[in-house]
């Protein structure tokens, strides 16, 4: 377990077995927990929590309490199947995760609200999906003490999608950002759509502002882009000078941890017991 240079809420820079230390009283905590304790209790699940809690155990604690509790109420909007079991959405090629990382580190999901498949779908499936995406990065350290930056491309957004943003489905989403147990969530909207101004006046007002800070609006100004992810990592649709996005080869990338994956979400399976 290597720290790389974490410093905690107090301003200390962590050893090795400062981190060991915190991840052992998490559990402890964890254990004791009569919820808690029927989840997942492994080191990398656990360090989730510490690292978007700048490791105040006590924080960890809340920040699960707080998404265990969101899953036991509203199951159906959590992932709780591996990536096989959703081949046919996931092919839809609306969504992918980068192998390159931003300027700080952070993961790189891309979302292309034109490709979704909104007849066939529901916004509740649709956070399953990108669930089971984030999955296949969250053990990562780097992820987890950095963040993710999602690019949210608004090129086709339309009105059959725009009919999604209701109060109660605005609500949920904003929920599911807010406990999700990232350091640091980056929201860059790119392209637009004349259904944008209606959209944002829309959901503002449910967004606390912890989420509003979340967005960053370039639309289709690049270089404001590039000053949080690398031209050289991205394609040139979002004006950059790397490859274009492999989405075959990218999905098969994940259906390849399909095992892995199943393993971990499997947990969010809610029994009567």
């Amino acid at each position: 377990m290597c720290t790389n240079g974490i410093v905690d809420f107090s301003g200390k820079t962590l050893s090795d077995e400062d981190v060991k230390k915190c991840v052992k009283d998490l559990l402890k905590l964890v254990l004791e927990h009569d919820k808690l304790k029927r989840f997942r209790t492994e080191d990398s699940y656990l360090l989730r929590f510490l690292h978007c809690s700048e490791f105040d155990v006590s924080l960890a604690l809340k920040k699960m309490e707080d998404f265990t509790n969101l899953l036991l109420e509203y199951p159906d909007w959590f992932g709780n199947t591996s990536p096989l079991h959703m081949k046919s959405q996931i092919e839809v090629g609306d969504k992918v995760i980068m192998k390159e990382r931003d300027k700080k580190g952070r993961g790189i999901l891309i979302l292309k609200l034109g490709k979704l498949d909104v007849v066939n779908s529901c916004p509740a499936e649709q956070a399953r999906i990108v669930e089971v995406w984030m999955e296949s990065i969250m053990d990562d350290p780097t992820i987890q003490a950095s963040g993710l930056s999602t690019i949210l491309d608004l090129n086709g957004y339309s009105w059959r999608l725009f009919r999604w943003v209701t109060p109660t489905n605005t609500k949920m989403v904003a929920k599911r950002v807010d406990t999700y147990p990232l350091k640091e969530i980056l929201i860059h909207v790119v392209n637009t759509s004349f259904l944008l101004s209606a959209t944002i006046k829309f959901i503002w007002p449910f967004l606390n502002d912890k989420l509003k800070n979340m967005f960053k609006f370039h639309f289709d100004n690049w270089p404001s882009l590039h000053e949080y992810i690398s031209p050289d990592v991205l394609p040139a649709e979002y004006g950059g000078d790397g490859p274009d996005i492999n989405m075959e080869k990218s999905i098969q990338v994940l259906f390849d941890q399909d095992s892995s994956i199943g393993a971990k979400l499997i947990y969010h399976r809610i029994s009567d017991d």
